[in-house]
This record gives structure tokens, C-alpha cells and sequence, in this order.
């Protein structure tokens, strides 16, 4: 029984099938589905005020993708959520089990979520106890009921999909380099970058220690160069991949580093809140995933600016696949795009 690994972006649907045996870099993972459907360009971003719209775009988008990719009917699915509907916090609170974690967590959360609390749904992972204190680090994701039970009523509405596992987008990623790298212990700065959203998870030996969020993404690149050169979208999109050239492109170069550094700001502000609390910390490298992670220069551009080996996530380098299926030039290129959808895909593992 497989899950079905979807990452519902800004403009595009994408959808992640695997075969798996084992854990870890030891494990056999192979490549069985992989599929994109694009989203109405606005809708998803329209959830808070046109939910209804932003659902049926959604189903339909799983719906085709599932269809187009062949990934089959009856499927389960794991979805994640991320953006102003959801809270993830770490927290302090007396030591407790895992087991009994949840029914403690509800009233020791209230006072960090801005929504009322019969609104959400109200989850946490122990990240650490301190035995001389009897207080222990929690992470807590809270997610607003409505957002999630839309999330399940557009898999309903495809008539092929069931719902398995609503995740965070950052976790996701989170358990996709856990799975590829199994037992590490490193510093690790995640760096998600999409449309509209850039996440940051800084890891502190193996386990996360602090996830922010920024509504700052890639997009914001392509709204400046519209302003800038006076074009559409579409070709402000094509001037930011180099497909379209123009008089000026120190104008474009200004654009674009003046975005970049933002990114750069808020992985600054990230890490000057772990460093409060661990004056030590010093990350052994970065790895960026997203739409925009293969945007030309930008890894070498964050790797100079934090003085840290700065890579390119692509889940697909640890998988087996079908070249005669598979273009390898396809996935080379796609797959730093589909590290959120890799980490989906292997809840299965854990969940069914």
C-alpha cells in the first residue's frame, strides 16, 4: 500500500510515488510515479477568503496528476500544510512521555496560538528533556481545522484519492534529508525556497531546533522584474531565467541580489535565535531545496555569504528509476523541487 506524496504549491500540484525496502542510505528506494499539474495562477493564495475555489482547484490538480502520471485509483496521500494557518513553536513544558504528550499539550499550547483552541488541531514531538529542571523541549505544530478538513474534502472530491497524513511542509523536508541521511548528528541548515514562502530549519545534532517561516519566495523576484522592466508575468518570468534578454542586466542583477539578500537577512535572524540559546552553533553546511534552489549562482551566493559548503538537495540522486521511464536530465533538474514531496512519500513507512 503506497502513499502518494503531494506538495501543493503556489502554481503547481506535485505528486511523488516510491517503492521502498529498507531505511535510510542502505534502503532500496526506487522511483515508481512522478507527476506536476498546474494550480490557477491566485487561487491557492485565496484560501482564507474563497476556500471553496482554492479546494475544487486542488482536487482537480491531485486528481489530474494521479491520472496523467498513472499512479493509480484507491491511493492514499500524504498532503502538508504551511503558511498563516498553522503554528509550529518550540516550546517548554514539564517532562511527559510521548504517549502522553498530546492530552498534556492542548492546555500548555493555548497561551502560544493565536486562534481559539477547540479551532485547531494541536500536535508535538519531544525534542529533549532536561532532568535537572524536569522541563523538556517540545516542537508543536497547531493547524486550523477548517484548512485541514479542506485539505481531506479535496482528496474526497477526486474519487481516487484517501487521506493518510497532513504534514508541514518543512518537517516533510525535514524527514527527507532524516531518511537519506540516517543517524546523522550534524548542524544542518534546511532551506526551502518556493513561490511565495521560504522556510528555514536549522538543525541542531540531527534534530530541529528552530523553523521559521518568511513570506519572501522566488516569486517576489519575478513581481520586481515586471515593475522594473514594465513586461507580463510571463515575461519577467522568462527575464529571471535568462530565457529573455534585456538592455540592462545589471538592472536584473540589482533585482535579483537585492531578493537574495532578504533570504539572507532571515537565515541571519534564524540563526541569531538558535545562537541565544546555543552561543556555539556553527552550521557544517546548507542545503537548499525549492523552486529556486537551482536559480544560477544562488547556492555559491549563500555558501559565500555564510562561509559554509552550501549544496543543492536532490532526493532522486538516492534512487533507483527506470530510465527508459525517467528522462535522468528530467530529474536531475526537478528534484530539489520535489524534496517536500520525497518526504511525504515515505511517511507510508511509519504510517500504514
Amino acid at each position: 500500500m503506497s502513499v502518494i506524496g503531494f506538495d501543493i504549491g503556489t502554481f503547481a500540484a506535485k505528486a511523488l510515488l516510491l517503492n521502498l525496502k529498507g531505511k535510510g542510505r542502505s534502503a532500496t528506494v526506487t522511483l515508481a510515479g512522478l507527476g506536476i499539474a498546474q494550480l490557477p495562477v491566485g487561487v491557492m493564495n485565496q484560501w482564507e477568503e474563497q476556500p471553496v475555489p482554492a479546494r475544487n482547484a486542488m482536487a482537480a490538480a491531485m486528481k489530474a496528476v494521479a491520472k496523467s502520471s498513472k499512479l493509480g485509483a484507491g491511493k492514499f496521500a500524504a498532503l502538508s500544510m504551511s503558511g498563516d494557518t498553522m503554528i509550529i513553536k518550540k516550546i517548554t513544558m514539564p517532562v511527559t512521555s510521548q504517549k502522553e504528550l498530546r492530552a498534556s499539550l492542548a492546555l500548555e499550547a493555548e497561551q502560544y496560538i493565536p486562534y481559539p483552541i477547540n479551532e485547531v488541531i494541536i500536535d508535538g514531538h519531544i525534542l529533549g528533556t532536561d532532568d535537572q529542571t524536569g522541563q523538556m523541549s517540545v516542537l508543536l505544530v497547531a493547524a486550523r481545522k477548517d484548512v485541514v478538513y479542506g485539505y481531506i474534502q479535496a482528496l474526497a472530491f477526486t474519487k481516487m484519492l484517501k487521506p493518510a497524513v497532513i504534514d508541514v511542509d518543512a518537517l516533510a523536508f525535514f524527514n527527507a534529508y532524516d531518511f537519506l541521511n540516517p543517524d546523522s548528528r550534524e548542524n544542518v541548515i534546511l532551506l526551502d525556497i518556493g513561490a511565495n514562502l521560504l522556510h528555514i530549519t536549522i538543525l541542531y545534532e540531527g534534530v530541529p531546533h528552530t523553523i521559521k517561516e518568511e513570506s519572501i519566495g522566488g516569486q517576489r523576484i519575478t513581481d520586481d522584474l515586471e515593475e522594473a522592466f514594465g513586461v507580463s508575468p510571463e515575461e519577467a518570468e522568462a527575464i529571471k531565467l535568462g530565457a529573455l534578454p534585456v538592455s540592462n542586466p545589471y538592472e536584473v542583477a540589482e533585482v535579483v541580489d537585492r531578493v537574495v539578500s532578504n533570504w539572507e537577512a532571515a537565515i541571519d535572524r534564524a540563526l541569531e535565535g538558535v545562537r541565544a540559546e546555543i552561543p556555539e552553533y556553527t552550521p557544517s553546511r546548507i542545503l537548499v531545496a525549492g523552486g529556486s534552489a537551482l536559480f544560477k549562482g544562488l547556492a555559491e551566493e549563500i555558501g559565500r555569504r555564510f562561509q559554509v559548503s552550501t549544496e543543492i538537495f536532490n532526493p532522486f540522486a538516492h534512487v533507483k528509476f527506470n530510465p527508459k521511464k525517467f528522462d535522468p536530465a528530467y530529474l536531475n533538474y526537478i528534484g530539489p523541487q520535489m524534496a517536500v514531496s520525497f518526504g511525504l512519500a515515505i511517511r507510508k513507512v511509519e504510517t500504514l
